[in-house]
């Protein structure tokens, strides 16, 4: 059927529904299919400084490299929950990529070899994880695989 899912994960509540039916349902005791967890950080968080950072570039700098290291921090906390709510996990590869997110999700389904990608709905109760959102309108163009997403 499948020989490798790209699961696409953020930490909103649309997300954990989707590890939870790739962990659960689509991927239990499937040891012949590879699994790819991604998390894109979007590429425009860069720009959003005001003019304050104006006063010296190495400030500003030095707040970006904070920024980075702390979304680091935060993904690869994500990642250790899955890992413990999901055992299985520790056979799956985990990617952070940093780009626009359709974008990203299409490249990086199509450089793994990927033949379903599967992400979560949108949720309209506010929840943790990123906050980048992509429009359907741009992600579906791109697809170079099917995509499944979890209500």
């Amino acid at each position: 059927m499948f020989n490798h899912l790209l699961l696409c994960t953020h930490g909103s509540n649309g997300a954990l529904k989707a590890e939870k039916y790739v962990f659960e349902q689509l991927w239990r005791g499937r040891t012949d299919v590879a699994l790819t967890v991604l998390t894109v950080i979007n590429a425009d968080w860069q720009w959003m400084t005001g003019d304050d950072w104006l006063n010296t570039s190495k400030t500003r700098d030095t707040f970006l490299d904070h920024v980075s290291d702390q979304l680091a921090e935060e993904i690869e906390a994500d990642w250790e929950r899955i890992r413990k709510a999901y055992p299985a996990a520790g056979e799956a590869r985990f990617l952070r990529v940093m780009g626009p997110v359709a974008e990203t999700i299409a490249r990086v389904a199509e450089a793994q070899g990927c033949d379903l990608i599967v992400i979560g709905s949108y949720q309209k109760k506010h929840s943790k994880g990123l906050k980048a959102r992509m429009q359907n309108k741009v992600l579906h163009p791109l697809l170079p695989v099917p995509l499944m997403v979890v209500p």
